[in-house]
């Protein structure tokens, strides 16, 4: 290539030694442009690519503080001229990533045992679901603190109960029904409760119909207990307090009573509870579960827990049935008192079982054992017993042997003399000894005697004390005739002085 040649380009730099620019200097670059001067004679004028300013000159580094200089001549020894001693960690165990180790492999196969891991997958549960407020769900218990109980829920969600709602802190592990209320996004948990858990009631906006509160009982009057739910004021009627009738109001002063919302009306101000809607849902529970295990002729124990005069109402478990008084005593008694009392724990026999109704029958009396067991023995034929008046009939009276055990004086046997009427010789209540004639077992019946035990009067004498034949007959008063009578046809009649032909 020659230098007359337009097509070339010459390519130079400023220093023909290379050299390593130095800061804030900006390497220049000139290219040679073929023009029409060049192409005839004298050198290449030289382009400058780059920029145009003036090269700066060479800038000085920036001076370092002299702090920073002595601290680095000087640096400070913490641990003194001894070198400190740096324990080496043990290396990190990393399992294989192709697979389980044996162990686990085998642990694994244990806890799967027959099940297999597509089977476990498929049934476990989709990780996107979407929880929605009012719900109810499944929970397990992750965490029990004292103030709050944590649950794991379906999906990737977590929610938490207040402690109190729970009559005892559950166990961690243990799967519960919760009902979703709303999600707290700050704390990233839904905020759940118990099925007919109570609702706080802070406002009138909070409260509506069907809900459960916590009502505080400030006061009574002649129609049922005042109460305050928060700081909202309520009533409860006396017909709601209880599912019997309650008489005393002051005995549910200062109690704090879990009780249904069953009228609400902000604008007036009016707040209806009603705690019976409590007992009655709890009644029906236990009464449904119970009703399903037990049956006719089953002995169950229960506690009296009201007499009345038909009969007394035992509760046997949460389910309240029903002895009437016949099934009381063997014997006749005029009031249950007279054989339990309130309070009183028992064994009642199961008698009959309404399942339409969910009422239940039970005796009392037949887990006693039958009084007329060995009667034989204890009250034989022509035998004397005593006992007691316990009712007059027209027929005679009944007698009560023993516990359950009743025989009947007949009126018959009550003197040895004609009677009347049965009071006129025993009234209830007297103490009398009697005989026993018969017994019939099978109809349980006694035939008994009271004039068997009493001497019998003695006879009158058939010979007359003076003898009427000696005595001299007394005159007659009207003498008799030996003729026939005439009846008045022997004379005249009269007649004829008043007109009349005779």
């Amino acid at each position: 290539m020659t230098s007359a040649d337009p097509k070339s380009l010459s390519v130079s730099t400023e220093s023909e030694q290379p050299k390593t620019p130095e800061a804030g200097v900006v390497e220049q670059t000139t290219v040679d442009a073929p023009t029409a001067e060049t192409s005839n004679s004298g050198p290449a004028k030289k382009i400058t690519i780059g920029s145009q300013r003036d090269v700066a000159a060479k800038i000085t580094a920036p001076t370092r503080p002299k702090a920073i200089e002595l601290a680095e001549s000087n640096p400070v020894k913490l641990f003194g001229d001894a070198e400190p001693e740096i324990e080496t960690a043990a290396p990190p165990i990393i399992r294989s990533t192709w697979g389980l180790e044996g162990d686990d492999e085998a642990e694994l196969a244990a806890a799967l045992g027959e099940t297999s891991m597509e089977d476990l997958l498929a049934k476990t549960e989709v990780a996107d679901v979407e929880l929605e407020p009012d719900s109810r769900v499944k929970g397990i218990v992750n965490r029990v603190t004292d103030e709050n109980v944590f649950f794991l829920l379906k999906g990737r969600f977590e929610g938490v109960i207040a402690t109190r709602q729970f009559k005892e802190p559950p166990v961690e592990g243990a799967m519960i029904d919760v009902v979703v209320k709303s999600e707290n996004t700050e704390d990233g948990l839904w905020e759940l409760s118990l099925p007919g858990a109570s609702v706080d009631g802070g406002d009138w906006d909070s409260l509506q119909k069907g809900d459960i509160v916590d009502a505080h009982v400030t006061g009574t009057n002649t129609g049922g207990l005042e109460v305050t739910v928060n700081s909202l004021r309520g009533f409860i009627p006396a017909s709601q307090i209880d599912r019997v009738r309650v008489e005393t109001f002051g005995d549910y002063a200062n109690k704090k009573l879990q009780c249904l919302v069953q009228e609400i009306n902000p604008k007036r101000r009016k707040l209806v509870l009603s705690r019976r809607a409590i007992l009655d849902r709890e009644f029906e529970e236990k009464r449904k579960e119970i009703m399903g295990t037990i049956e006719v002729g089953q002995i169950l124990e229960g506690l009296v827990t009201r007499l009345a005069d038909f009969g007394a109402f035992v509760d046997v478990g949460g389910l309240e049935g029903l002895i009437h008084i016949s099934k009381l005593s063997w014997s006749r008694i005029k009031h249950p008192s007279e054989v339990l009392e309130v309070g009183q724990k028992v064994k009642a026999k199961v008698d009959r079982i309404d399942a339409a109704t969910g009422k239940v029958s039970l005796s009392f009396r037949d887990t006693i054992e039958h009084p007329w067991e060995g009667i034989d023995e204890r009250f034989p034929v022509n035998s004397v017993a005593t006992g007691r008046v316990t009712r007059i009939a027209t027929f005679g009276a009944f007698v009560q042997l023993g516990h359950g055990i009743e025989g009947l004086v007949h009126i018959s046997e009550l003197a040895h003399h004609r009677v009347f009427a049965v009071k006129n010789v025993v009234k209830e209540g007297d103490e009398v000894q009697v005989k026993v004639l018969s017994i019939d077992r099978d109809q349980q019946k006694i035939g008994l005697s009271l004039k068997a035990t009493q001497a019998a009067p003695e006879k009158k004498s058939d010979k007359k004390e003076v003898d009427e034949t000696d005595l001299p007959a007394r005159p007659l008063a009207v003498s008799k005739r030996s003729e026939p009578l005439q009846g008045g046809r022997s004379r005249a009649s009269g007649g004829d002085k008043f007109g009349l032909n005779l």
